[in-house]
Parts: structure tokens; sequence; C-alpha cells
């Protein structure tokens, strides 16, 4: 068997210390979801993991957005139909609830961890 030269071993070391920077990059991403809620022009963002209860004026009234143990829902709404409240709680990144009469929209943001347990899911592939 042929002893490795200098070259291959610069070569393993750099192919290694590649690896260990991506895994740690990878693994140290602070998974930090943030809630994007759009109101009459306006922004605002909240943390995910922190309870949060706030009040939005628009149009036909107020909606109430209720943030609690890492996910968001429509509370109470003063629109018609109350789909809005219908659809639940949402705590995934691209998940989103909008009350149209009242111009609101919460979208959830951000990244999650591998190790959090998400899957792929249709839309991955």
């Amino acid at each position: 068997m042929k002893r490795p030269t200098f070259v291959d071993i610069i070569i393993f070391i750099i192919s290694l210390s590649i690896s260990i920077l991506s895994f740690t990059l990878y693994t140290t991403l602070d998974g930090a979801l943030e809630v994007h809620v759009t109101s009459g022009g306006k922004e605002w963002v909240y943390d995910l993991s922190v309870d949060t209860t706030e009040t939005f004026t628009g149009p036909v009234g107020t909606t109430t957005m209720e943030i609690k143990n890492n996910s968001v829902h429509v509370h109470d709404s003063d629109c018609k139909n109350q789909i809005c409240v219908l659809m639940g709680w949402i705590s995934k990144p691209g998940e989103w609830v909008a009350c149209l009469p009242n111009n609101v929209f919460i979208v959830i943001q951000g990244t999650v961890e591998e190790a959090e347990g998400e899957t792929a899911d249709e839309i991955s592939y």
C-alpha cells in the first residue's frame, strides 16, 4: 500500500476542516421563529417563543392575535365570517393566517433546526 504524500495530508486536513466548519455552522443556527404581522400598511415582529397577546385595529374593528407555547392564532376578530379564528393555531415557518375584512396578515418566518424533528413534505420534492 502506498504511503500518503504531503499533498494527500493537506487535502485531508482541508476537507476535514470544511466538514467540521459546515457542521458547526449548521447546528448553531438559533432556529428563532418570528411572527410578522401586517396591518394598515404597518408591520410588527414578535418572537414566537414569547407569550404575547396583541390587538390590531382595522376597517371593521379589532383583531386579537395570541402567541402561546410557540404557536400563534387569531383569538378574536370583529369580522363577519370568522374564518381567521377558525384557521386555528400555526407554528411552522411559512404558515399564515389572514383576516381579510380587517386587513390583518400574520405569517411565521425563520428557520428550524433539523434536530427539532422537521421532516420533508410534499413541497420539498
